[in-house]
């Protein structure tokens, strides 16, 4: 077993392996170079010495280990790495290389949604009754469906205020509850949604038709913006609690 173990010396850092594992692929550089007995150059302590990147030929070395390209997450080096498989000549490598590319090159879908919560009233920040507020969800009808009835209500066709024909048309829902407006956001969370961003408007006015005479009416309008990404292969799927009001609607 001991005559199996090579210690190579790439770049100045010093690796020890098995023959058996330099020779997976009989055909890349090191297979011809092992099989062959080709002239090679050697360290002061006799190590086979290859004037490569030391550092990146860790990734080639585990590759011929286990044929998998296993990379941190927050790897860089691609550009390094694909040059060293490139010398190598580790076939399976540079395709694994390039299919990594391939994949990190395809970007997921964005999504937005808004909530949009109207309060009007002569003390709008702290109102009485639902009456007082009105509260609204935007966004793409077919993104809408994909959520369950706790966030876009439990009859989406009645309060849809938007009428889409299109899926991908951005539409309008009304929203009945409250608070709802923090519910919802809850549920958004939950659901892998994003807060991006969440501002106060406010307007004030008086009512003449007021029975005590001139009244100031306050309007506060809170807009809270999320999103959320979605892979490249994950599908739009409407949430099947949906699906029997989309029949009725289509009926």
């Amino acid at each position: 077993m001991s005559k199996s173990v090579i210690t190579l010396n790439v770049g100045g850092i010093v690796y020890t392996t098995t023959k058996e594992t330099l020779l997976k692929y009989p055909d890349s550089m090191l297979g011809c170079l092992l099989q062959h007995n080709l002239p090679s150059t050697r360290d002061s302590n006799g190590h086979l010495f290859i004037d490569r990147d030391g550092i990146t030929f860790r990734h080639v070395l585990n590759f011929l280990r286990s044929s998998q390209l296993c990379l941190p997450s927050d790897f860089k080096d691609l550009d390094l790495l694909s040059a060293e498989a490139d010398f190598y000549q580790i076939s399976p490598l540079i395709e694994s290389i390039s299919y990594l590319r391939e994949s990190s090159n395809i970007k997921g879908r964005t999504f937005y949604l808004e909530i949009v919560e109207v309060r009007t009233g002569s003390t709008a920040t702290m109102p009485t009754c639902n009456s007082r507020v009105k509260t609204i969800l935007l966004g793409r009808k077919d993104v809408l469906l994909t959520l369950p009835p706790a966030v876009v209500g439990s009859d989406f066709i009645k309060n849809e205020r938007l009428i889409c024909k299109d899926p991908q048309d951005h539409t309008e829902v009304e929203l009945y509850g409250s608070p709802v407006r923090l519910r919802v956001g809850e549920e958004l969370k939950n659901l892998g949604w994003t807060l991006i961003s969440s501002d106060l408007s406010t307007s004030s006015g008086f009512d003449n038709k007021s029975q005590i005479g001139m009244s100031l009416i306050i309007e506060h309008t809170f807009r809270d913006r999320w999103s959320r990404v979605f892979e490249p292969d994950e599908p739009i799927r409407i949430n099947p609690n949906h699906t029997v009001y989309l029949e009725e609607a289509n009926a």
